[in-house]
Parts: structure tokens; sequence; C-alpha cells
């Protein structure tokens, strides 16, 4: 016992190997797909974990620990090898350009509740200048109920409005007619419309986070998302701030269960949260999800709008395309 308690005093309680030792730990906890929500935030960190593993490389370099240095780098290599490789279900784009689809514009918001009037105005501006099919806001106040109604003229069908709501419920504005709505009690909108000749299902929700118990309803949330996408030949579109990051197994692993696709660009990255730091410090929390039937044709973040989120726009193509040469 002596000498095991000597080895690992030698090899992992050291200053520089236990900052080493406690990266491994975090790197192997982040990739698991945990019931934990503690172990569950490491997953949803996979990038900036690995951006940590990165400066601690150069500074166990700077201290001439060769070996230590080298290991810590390939960590990071393979972190991120498999992080890149785990959503397969994060590639689907539009490649030909040339072929004609119908097409859908979303926007999604998280506006945090304590957004200033002066930016819900420009949030407003921002909406009739865009030109959006369907828009979903998330914790929207009482007091910018009004303000939401005086879009009416553009969307004049809505779901929530009018109604009491909670931190985690939603507001869905649509140029077309709703049908077959349903508000939930866990603070779901599940709705229809039929735009080009095809009928498009609509689900909005905002993941629960913050506790342990939050983690848990957030699960009930995802589950009950999966039992509404139980038929895979119907056009599914989920949006809202869903908590969670492509870094993460439990969003890749949700996409497959859910038999849900997106694109994500490392190239262009559109991360949501947190507008106080810069955009490649951030993480994309908010989304929207898909299935088979379309594809992403282009997506982008617009910032400056008093939240602590990015707003989400989003183009999708679906249906059959059509040659246009």
């Amino acid at each position: 016992m002596k000498k095991i308690l000597k080895f690992v005093n030698k090899t992992v309680f050291k200053r520089d190997k236990a900052f080493l030792f406690f990266f491994i730990i975090v790197c192997l906890f982040s990739r698991l797909n945990s019931d934990f929500f503690l172990i569950d935030i490491l997953g949803q960190l996979g990038f900036q974990i690995i951006v940590i593993g990165i400066l601690l490389f150069f500074i166990l370099l700077i201290y001439k620990k060769f070996w230590m240095s080298m290991s810590c780098i390939l960590i990071c290599l393979l972190l991120t090898i498999d992080i890149l490789l785990s959503c397969s279900q994060c590639n689907a784009f539009l490649e030909d350009k040339s072929l004609s689809y119908n097409k859908i514009r979303l926007i999604t918001f998280n506006t945090n509740s304590n957004i200033q009037l002066k930016n819900f105005d420009n949030l407003l501006e921002l909406i009739l200048f865009e030109k959006p099919d369907i828009v979903h806001l998330q914790e929207v106040s009482q007091r910018m109920e009004d303000k939401i109604k005086s879009l009416q003229s553009s969307f004049p069908y809505s779901i929530g409005l009018n109604k009491p709501r909670g931190h985690y419920d939603s507001i869905i504005l649509s140029r077309h007619p709703l049908i077959n709505n349903k508000l939930n009690d866990i603070h779901s909108i599940i709705t229809s419309l039929k735009l080009n000749e095809s009928e498009l299902n609509i689900i909005a929700v905002h993941l629960f986070l913050g506790t342990q118990t939050d983690f848990n309803m957030a699960k009930k949330q995802m589950n009950y998302v999966k039992t509404l996408i139980s038929d895979t030949n119907k056009n599914f579109i989920l949006m809202g701030d869903l908590n969670m990051t492509p870094s993460s197994k439990r969003f890749t692993n949700f996409l497959k269960e859910a038999n849900l696709y997106t694109y994500i660009s490392y190239k262009q990255p559109t991360f949501t949260w947190p507008t106080f730091l810069p955009d490649f410090f951030g993480i994309q929390i908010d989304h929207v999800l898909f299935s088979k039937n379309f594809k992403l044709i282009n997506k982008k973040t617009v910032n400056n709008l008093g939240s602590d989120h990015r707003l989400l726009i989003v183009d999708l193509a679906y249906g059959d395309g059509q040659n246009t040469n």
C-alpha cells in the first residue's frame, strides 16, 4: 500500500502532473452522456476544454515539461476528433444551388425577460426586415405582449399570446395559418402549417437548465419530443433554446434517437450564447433541427438586441428539387 501511495504521489499529485491529471479526467467526463447535471455541463463545453488544453500545452512547454506537453496536445487532438466525428447528422446542408426548392425562414430568440423596451423595438424592426415565416420567442415578459401585438398585420397567426406564461414558455408568430395547435405542461408548443402544398410540423421548446431537478425535466421534454417525431415520413422542425451544444453526447444522441438533422460549421460557427463574450468564445445552445426532408440553406445570428442570447435566423429548403438550368 505504501508503494502505491508513493507512486500516486509522484505521478499525480505534483503540481504540474496534477493539472494534467485533472485535465484528463475533465476530458473523459465531457464525453459521457451522463444523468448527472454537472458532468453534462462539461459535455456542453467540449471546445472550451480543448482551448484550455492548448493553453496548458504551451504552459507545460514553457516550463520544459516536454513529455507532459506532448501528452496534453495528444489528448486535445483525440478530443477534437471525437467531437467532430460524433455528430453524423450535423451535415444537412443544401449543396446543389442549381436546384429550386420550397423554402421556409425561421427565427428563434430567447429574449431574456430583462430585455429593455428600446431593444425590444429593435427586435421588432429586425423581424419585419428579415420577413421570416415563423418567429419563436422565449422568456417574453408580460409587458412586451402589447408590442408583439403590433406585428399582427404581418404575422396574423400566433400561439401563446394573451396567456399566462412561465419562464420556460414560448410564443409563436406566423405569416401562415396554424393548425392542430397544442400547448402542454412541459413548456412546448406543437403546431402545423400548410406551405407550398406541404404540411410542416413545428415543435417549439425551451429546455430546462440550472439544477439537477431542471436537468431531469429537460430529459422529460426531450423524451416527449422523441415520441412526437415517431412518424419519420412527416416534415418536422424543432426550434428553440435547447441548452445543449453540438459538442455534447446528449445533443448527438438526441439527434440520432429523434431522427433529426442540422448543419454545424466550425469554419463559420453560429454561437448564440453568451453575448457578453466574443463570438469565438461562445457556444451554440439555440437551434433549429429538422427531419430528413429538409436541408439548411443558410443560418446567421444577430447580436446587440439586449439579451444574453443572439437571435438565430435559419433558412431551410424542402421538397423535391427541380433543376433551374
